[in-house]
């Protein structure tokens, strides 16, 4: 059901949600051909190979993708719970949980990056983890803030009065 509070901020929301989803789609690609969704290959990809001739990832490298995503990572989610949290009135409960695990997979994505180099190789798989849980998170938020800007049809009784259900 459209907010009607949201009525008015239907156009700047629907841009902002197809501007995250179209992040999210270009994530996942660069991600996927990128590090890879298999452990061994994100290990390749912060330890290098001789094999294949690539280097391990220095400090620097991991502070020049980290230091962006510690901006623009926060800012899109404080937004999206946001939009979502004023429209839906959620429950705390479910919307805490929710809004954890989304913050939770966001920093381990920023930070498994730096432990598998420095620390712990066999942490790929929590890169990984990590990356797939925030952007079906992120997506569950976009189709919450989806519903609060998408008109829904009510339903109706013989009479087209609307049932008392959706009422």
């Amino acid at each position: 059901m459209v907010d009607p509070r949201m009525a008015r901020f239907r156009l700047p929301v629907a841009a902002f949600a197809a501007m995250v989803a179209v992040i999210m789609a270009t994530a996942a690609v660069l991600f996927a051909r990128k590090i890879g969704l298999a452990p061994g290959r994100v290990e390749t990809f912060y330890l290098g190979s001789e094999v294949g001739f690539a280097p391990p990832r220095s400090l620097a490298g991991l502070l020049e993708v980290a230091v962006p995503h510690l901006l623009a990572v926060p800012l899109v989610l404080f937004v999206t719970l946001h939009l979502v949290a004023f429209a839906h009135a959620a429950r705390r409960r479910p919307f805490a949980i929710l809004s954890a695990v989304t913050w939770g997979c966001a920093a381990a994505g920023i930070g498994a990056g730096f432990a598998i180099r420095f620390a712990w190789p066999w942490l790929a798989p929590l890169k990984i983890a990590a990356f797939v849980g925030l952007e079906a998170t992120l997506l569950a938020w976009l189709l919450l803030l989806a519903a609060t800007i998408v008109p829904t049809p009510l339903l109706t009784e013989s009479g087209g009065a609307p049932s008392r259900a959706a009422r």
